[in-house]
């Protein structure tokens, strides 16, 4: 409803699987009421906070500009760089890799013909400036696949691609990089009890501070577990009261198992 997802597919629409609009509203809010609570401190007056959703999604949407975007643009410019537009690259070895960069773009595709060791490209009618590139991406496409099969490795691509100034980066599942030395040393991830006899991984916060410990840590609460505690010490409520409320299903609750 937002964008996104129609900005992220080429042919047929696909479902995102991700909840960006849950998440990224939640640190939103989280930053606002940070904000608000500053500011409090400073003026001594509090705050009502309102955040929208769909808002939001636009917010965080470093692209947004390009379908907003109502002006005319030179044929020998792209307007913004487009990970979307990356091309992924394929070793020989089966793994796929994305080089940050358009290929059509001024600068960038010298970078990626001397990459190839085509230099020749740069004089090639298809690929003379932007606009011909643009028109004739998919030819150049197919050169640089068929290039990145031709090397070894997704390591000897990236090797390549640094000499030349280019980042790259290889398509990982989120096991793999949870189990990269860099992961390791990190520790992106920590286990958490289920309550129920066993365990499971969950994201440690990225947020590392010189003096604080600021890791994932607790035990993880179920849904409404604590509906009770609050609604009895916070707002007065009466036991009776709270588990009338959850008998005519006004509150939701799941306790883990015994």
């Amino acid at each position: 409803m937002t964008g996104i997802q129609a900005a992220s597919h080429r042919s047929e629409p696909v479902n995102d699987p991700h909840s960006h609009g849950d998440v990224y509203t939640g640190m939103e809010t989280a930053s606002a009421v940070l904000a608000a609570l500053f500011q409090r401190e400073r003026t001594g007056s509090g705050q009502f906070i309102e955040v929208s959703m769909a808002q939001t999604m636009l917010y965080v949407n470093e692209h947004a500009q390009l379908e907003l975007f109502d002006g005319s643009l030179p044929d020998d410019q792209v307007l913004s760089f487009q990970p979307g537009d990356y091309p992924i690259l394929r070793t020989r070895d089966g793994r796929d890799c994305v080089i940050s960069g358009h290929p059509a773009e001024r600068g960038t595709f010298d970078l990626f013909a001397t990459a190839m060791g085509r230099p020749e490209l740069v004089e090639d009618s298809r690929f003379v400036d932007v606009a011909s590139r643009l028109r004739n991406i998919d030819d150049l496409l197919v050169i640089m696949k068929q290039w990145a099969s031709t090397v070894e490795t997704a390591e000897q691509l990236e090797a390549i691609a640094s000499e030349v100034g280019l980042a790259m980066g290889v398509l990982r599942t989120m096991d793999e990089l949870v189990s990269t030395e860099w992961g390791h040393e990190r520790n992106v991830v920590v286990r958490a009890d289920d309550r129920s006899g066993g365990s499971f991984r969950v994201p440690n916060s990225p947020w590392v501070f010189s003096g604080s410990d600021t890791g994932t840590r607790g035990v993880p609460k179920f849904r409404g577990e604590d509906n009770a505690a609050v609604l009895t010490g916070i707002l007065g409520f009466s036991a009776e009261e709270v588990s009338a409320l959850l008998a005519s299903g006004v509150l939701s609750q799941r306790l883990p198992r015994a």
